[in-house]
């Protein structure tokens, strides 16, 4: 019969979990870091058309600087990723983008009703 120590026997077992959970989490850090990146090539200005209500309208000043906070927004969580994968804290990233890519892409409402009255002779 052969003695095998229990606390290497453990250690064996602990240092293999460890390499699985290292590789998958590198798998899974480099997939979302090529989709992030996707992301922020569109983002970063070269969206010059977007699609509300079924028309094609040309995105105005407002819309691009936000998109400009959503390529930041994407560049922050890119390097968060590449430095240290914490679930939670990609996620209320995430969160965080997709509320500015909806402000985004949201219509500019009209400044002043004011500026859109005409005078009448």
């Amino acid at each position: 019969m052969v003695k095998v120590s229990v606390n290497r026997f453990f250690s064996s077992r602990i240092e293999t979990i460890r390499n699985e959970v290292e590789a998958e989490t590198q798998r899974l850090r480099d997939k979302t870091l090529n989709t992030l990146e996707e992301i922020f090539k569109v983002a970063r200005g070269k969206i010059r058309h977007q699609r509300i209500n079924g028309k094609m309208v040309q995105i105005s000043l407002n819309q691009r600087r936000r998109w400009v906070t959503v390529a930041k927004q994407i560049v922050i969580i890119m390097n968060g990723i590449a430095s240290n994968f914490d679930e939670q804290e990609t996620h209320d990233q995430l969160n965080k983008l997709e509320r500015l890519v909806n402000e985004a892409t949201t219509m500019d409402q009209p400044q002043n009703k004011k500026n859109n009255i005409h005078p009448t002779n």
